[in-house]
């Protein structure tokens, strides 16, 4: 076989071209520190080093996912220890109000810490992130969260939207919540009705249950069911039976607790609602109250309390023992033989009930039976055990408050009076009386109390009317009419202090058809110089609380129920950190395994391809000087 010299040039060129690209293909390596530069290096290898690429970006990517989530949820978590720890205080500070102890002084004291906690909420309500978003607007971040409007109530900006983060390959974690759920509405009650015992409760009375039952007549609002008795009392004229062979002046006595509501002389009569007049007339001092429904007439405690009613019924001025008899309006057979002229009838545990609207007008009233349904538009309540007398129970319909309102509701109700109004009688002084003279033809004289005659006398030409018969008129007046006194003075001494107890407007009039107008200067027309008692503000002042403290406390369990959610995403965040930097390793070492040079070997390599080379060049440089022309 001949070879060109041409032929063995080419070959030999082609080798040291060969070895000088594969001594720079291991340089490459050992700069880039792979062992795979191109795909065409191993096809194979090259696939899975860019599916191990891909998985490793992608867990890269969830780890700072899972950092940036990991921040908001921080801080979220320290924004909502901070939300507890004031409603917390809040409610300490309502409790503390609540305490009887406290009074309209005190109490706006208390209301100003809760301004400030209020402010203070409003803050941390519009917290922002480390990128300066609103941790609470859902979707809308770049939103403030509650604008503090100007008549004092707190609007919500944002949605309820809530931002997901992956940080996994199938996994996903909330990074916030929004203040609809954090701070808005928290429903409370049975999805109806919030139903409440009274705190001074002492019978074992409770309410089971609470529903719509006719929708058609259900009209919402706030009632009350107060515990207490059914009496026989029914009103009328008192029968007295009087020995008529010796002259003795019999009367009626009834008292309440000790407090003596009306004494009735015989002949005298009183309708079922006069007797409730007389009865609430003293309501302040017997701590019980008369109502009146379908011509039943009940009596409950005023508050809640374990002591009973005792009305006592005697017959004072009896002289014939047993012959001098009187039935009082509380069905007690008096006679003048003691120990049968007084006895007294005693109220404990409740047989009824009435039910009360807002303004505590009675809406309805019935026996009570433990578990039967009591029934009031549209609404049917069951209240079971045995309540004690004036136990009470409140139904109002389901209310949903943020935790701003709450505060701001507590806020007014500390500001606003909380104790009740004692009465203060209205008094009218008699500064000028001048005895009225009939003219020539006779004429009606007539005096009016209220709308009660005083005096209403026809007289004749000329008559007059004395003052001392009016200080009798007044005293007859008294006797029948329960709450007037004389505080001081009388008609014929012109200077009268006439007492009206219960602090309502006296009306002294003169009706038109009667002569002089003038005759009871200072008395006539209205005065309006007493106080009525309201003996209700306290106990809606404690409802009002109460219904604070238990939307305090939804709030509460609500923001408390979210940091838990809050803390299990942190967690879950931890175990999903802990997953991806342990796949982020394995990923890497495979990655590692297959790209990663071995330098020793490439070194070694380098050391074979470049002594190759030179012995090629070597040999290249021999050869080319060899020609046929060398031995002609």
């Amino acid at each position: 076989m001949r070879i060109s010299s041409s032929q063995l040039h080419a070959a030999a060129i082609n080798t040291i071209l060969g070895q000088q690209a594969s001594l720079s293909n291991i340089q490459l390596q050992i700069a880039t520190g792979r062992k795979i530069l191109t795909p065409a290096d191993d096809p194979a290898g090259a696939a899975r080093v860019l599916r191990l690429s891909q998985s490793e970006s992608a867990t890269g990517q969830y780890e700072r996912n899972s950092d940036i989530a990991e921040s908001r949820l921080r801080q979220e978590e320290a924004t909502l220890t901070g939300a507890t720890e004031l409603i917390q205080r809040v409610r300490v500070l309502t409790i503390q109000a609540n305490n009887d102890s406290q009074g309209n002084e005190t109490r706006p004291l208390i209301a100003a810490e809760i301004r400030q906690r209020f402010s203070e909420l409003v803050s941390i309500a519009n917290t922002r992130d480390a990128n300066n978003e609103y941790l609470f607007s859902g979707f809308q971040s770049q939103t403030e969260a509650f604008t503090l409007n100007t008549n004092g109530t707190v609007s919500y900006n944002g949605d309820e939207g809530q931002r997901f983060l992956q940080i996994g390959i199938s996994r996903q974690v909330a990074s916030g919540d929004s203040g609809a759920e954090v701070f808005g509405l928290v429903g409370s009650g049975n999805g109806e009705f919030i139903n409440r015992a009274h705190a001074f409760n002492t019978g074992n009375g409770v309410i089971d249950s609470n529903v719509i039952f006719d929708t058609a007549a259900y009209v919402a609002g706030d009632y009350d069911v107060v515990l207490g008795q059914q009496t026989a009392v029914v009103g009328g004229a008192l029968t007295f039976n009087d020995d008529a062979t010796t002259a003795d002046t019999l009367q009626y006595q009834l008292s309440i607790n000790g407090t003596v509501i009306n004494t009735f002389n015989e002949g005298d009569s009183r309708t079922q609602a006069q007797i409730q007049t007389d009865i609430n007339a003293q309501t302040t001092t017997t701590g019980v109250r008369a109502y009146i429904d379908g011509g039943q007439l009940y009596l409950a405690n005023t508050l809640p309390t374990a002591t009973p009613i005792t009305v006592n019924e005697t017959l004072l001025g009896a002289s014939d023992g047993a012959a001098d008899t009187v039935t009082g309006f509380f069905g007690s057979n008096l006679t003048g033989a003691p120990p049968a002229d007084t006895n007294d009838v005693v109220y404990n545990n409740a047989n009824g009930y009435v039910v009360l609207d807002s303004t505590n007008a009675v809406i309805t009233s019935g026996a009570y039976t433990s578990g039967s349904n009591i029934d009031f538009n549209g609404q049917r309540v069951v209240i079971s055990g045995t309540p004690s007398n004036g136990d009470q129970f409140s139904t109002s319909p389901n209310s949903k408050q943020d935790l701003f309102a709450t505060l701001q509701t507590l806020s007014a109700a500390l500001e606003a009076p909380s104790q009740n109004i004692s009465v203060i009688p209205t008094r009218a002084t008699l500064v000028g009386f001048s005895a009225p003279v009939a003219a020539a033809g006779g004429e009606d004289f007539q005096i009016t109390i209220d709308g009660v005659d005083l005096v209403n006398v026809a007289l004749a030409g000329g008559a007059t009317y004395t003052a001392t018969q009016l200080d009798t008129d007044l005293a007859t007046f008294i006797g029948a009419n329960a709450g007037y006194t004389i505080a001081s003075g009388s008609f014929a001494t012109n200077d009268l202090v006439l007492q009206k107890d219960d602090g309502s407007n006296l009306v002294v009039a003169i009706p038109q058809n009667t002569t002089t107008a003038g005759t009871v200067n200072g008395l006539f027309g209205t005065t309006s110089n007493g106080t009525v008692a309201d003996s209700t503000i306290s106990a809606k002042f404690h409802e009002t609380i109460e219904r604070v403290l238990d939307n305090l406390d939804r709030n509460l369990g609500s923001v408390i129920d979210i940091r838990s959610r809050v803390g299990a995403r942190l967690n879950s965040i931890d175990d999903q950190t802990n997953l991806n930097e342990a796949s982020l390793l394995q990923v890497r070492e495979t990655l590692s395994g297959i790209q990663d040079l071995d330098y020793a070997d490439a070194i070694s390599k380098l050391e074979q391809q470049t002594t190759s080379l030179q012995a090629a060049q070597q040999s290249f440089l021999r050869i080319q000087g060899l020609s046929l022309f060398n031995f002609l």
